[in-house]
């Protein structure tokens, strides 16, 4: 058996401070997975019984491209007192060797190697088998496997249930029977079912808003090898609360002046293409609250993959920002207000506004409901179980933000706890004053390198939270690298 390598971060410099920093302060206004725990896969024998994984997948099948996130929390040990969630390592192997690799961080898109939670967007038809080994310090480990089933999108939406939408006549490279839109002034009617194909290189922005209102699988993206479509705001369920939230919406190659998904959506993949901003979550504590509408649940896996933006404002449970480049923001890169299961990975991000971060992750309250999909039920919580890795902030110039990435309370005021985090392998590639903050509950760094000094902080008092909201935190920690899941 080869055991595992033990990869010990960069030593670091932690400044431990009794008053709460002002980076923390700002002016700015687990998923129940359907498909259960371990679905079938074909397993390897496991290496012994001191470690059990267990792996979840959000969504097991669907037409390409299928983006899915997996986690592998529930895995055990037989040492209670070790924290799988920090103290393991996991290896995850999606079987897409021909997916590339990532633009930002150069590494693969077929693997990833660290936290317990990854995630992987299929773009081809064919079934995967994704495998993830958790792995101790002693080289103890064990394998776990799901099928991953993605269809081909020209069978799903065969015939007219694809349809190619033109300002002029041209409609060249359509699909075989394909509903052919041409001369086109307004949007179609949009309907479930179907994908909905713009023709590259035509600027549909008079068309007004594209509005995705209680639509299942769904696909609007563009047709043709010229530039992305130029459409203006994408909305999936903006408006009026219903009780039919769309699912399996994908908006992919286009260029929009923002992208809104403020309710209870589920499964909605924003795809490459450019956009001036994406907000998720928005308006679900308002018709919560302020209208009582309490059978509301938190938007649900959600990707944001390989686009162009400025930046994210998101609550979300199951959240991926992969590969994304974000710059420009008139406030934070990304913002996230609530979270449970995210992982925020490859990407860069550069140029935050002044006082305002690249990353900034904060929560609701303190409640510890993290299963508790209803958002009336966890208006008050926790974030939890969130993984950061693998991205570049900064790019080599002067930033006008002091600080690069905060995993506390948005202020002093606040009390909004964070827990189980993982802050590893990122590289922050200009000066900050501060590259990372962490104020709340079992929050881990590790591995992150910096151009210059590299400065780490805690907080020692976190103002309005209880005592026990205040660490441990871990810091410098080892990470354990398990060989490839099946090896």
């Amino acid at each position: 058996m080869k055991l595992n390598t033990i990869k010990k971060a960069a030593k670091i410099t932690a400044f431990l401070f009794i008053t709460f920093l002002t980076a923390c302060v700002t002016d700015d206004p687990v998923i129940d997975d359907p498909t259960g725990e371990d679905p079938p896969g074909n397993d390897p024998p496991t290496e012994n019984t001191k470690v059990s994984a267990k792996l979840k997948a959000s969504r097991l099948t669907g037409p390409a491209p299928l983006a899915v996130q997996f986690d592998a929390i529930g895995t055990t040990h037989d040492d209670s007192d070790l924290d799988t969630f920090r103290e393991l390592g996991y290896h995850f192997s999606f079987d897409d060797p021909t997916s590339g690799t990532w633009k930002h961080s150069g590494k693969s898109k077929n693997s990833q190697v660290g936290g317990p939670i990854s995630a992987h967007v299929f773009e081809k038809p064919g079934t995967y088998t994704v495998r993830v080994r958790a792995q101790d310090s002693a080289g103890n480990f064990d394998d776990k496997s799901v099928v991953i089933t993605v269809t081909d999108p020209d069978t799903v939406y065969s015939g007219e249930n694809t349809v190619v939408i033109s300002k002029t006549t041209n409609t060249s490279g359509s699909p075989s029977g394909a509903q052919l839109l041409t001369n086109q002034t307004s949007w179609p009617q949009w309907e479930s079912g179907k994908r909905y194909l713009l023709m590259a290189g035509q600027d549909f922005s008079s068309f007004g808003d594209i509005r995705i209102y209680e639509n299942e699988n769904i696909q609007v993206g563009k047709i043709g090898s010229g530039a992305d479509p130029i459409v203006k705001q994408v909305n999936v369920d903006r408006g009026t609360a219903t009780s039919n939230w769309s699912k399996g919406v994908v908006i992919l190659d286009l260029n929009a002046e923002r992208v809104t998904v403020p309710n209870s959506s589920e499964d909605v993949y924003v795809i490459r293409g450019s956009n001036g901003g994406i907000s998720i979550g928005s308006s679900v504590k308002h018709w919560v609250v302020d209208k009582g509408n309490e059978d509301l649940i938190w938007p649900e896996n959600i990707f944001i993959y390989e686009s162009r933006g400025v930046g994210a404002w998101v609550l979300s449970r199951g959240l991926n920002i992969l590969g994304v480049e974000m710059s420009d923001p008139r406030e934070h890169n990304i913002r996230t207000a609530y979270l449970v299961k995210a992982f925020i990975a490859h990407n860069l991000l550069y140029r935050a506004a002044r006082t305002k971060h690249n990353i900034k992750i904060h929560a609701e309250g303190i409640a510890r409901n993290e299963n508790e999909r209803l958002v009336k039920n966890s208006l008050s919580s926790a974030t939890r179980w969130v993984v950061v890795a693998n991205n570049t902030m900064g790019n080599g110039e002067p930033q006008p933000n002091g600080w690069a990435m905060t995993v506390c309370p948005e202020n002093g005021n606040k009390q909004q706890g964070v827990q189980d985090v993982i802050v590893e392998n990122n590289n922050f590639a200009s000066q900050y004053n501060i590259q990372v903050i962490l104020g709340g509950i079992r929050l881990t760094e590790r591995g992150n390198t910096s151009i210059g000094e590299y400065k780490l902080k805690l907080s020692n008092s976190v103002h309005q939270l209880p005592a026990e909201w205040d660490g441990p935190y871990f810091t410098d920690a080892e990470q354990v690298i398990p060989d490839s899941p099946g090896l």
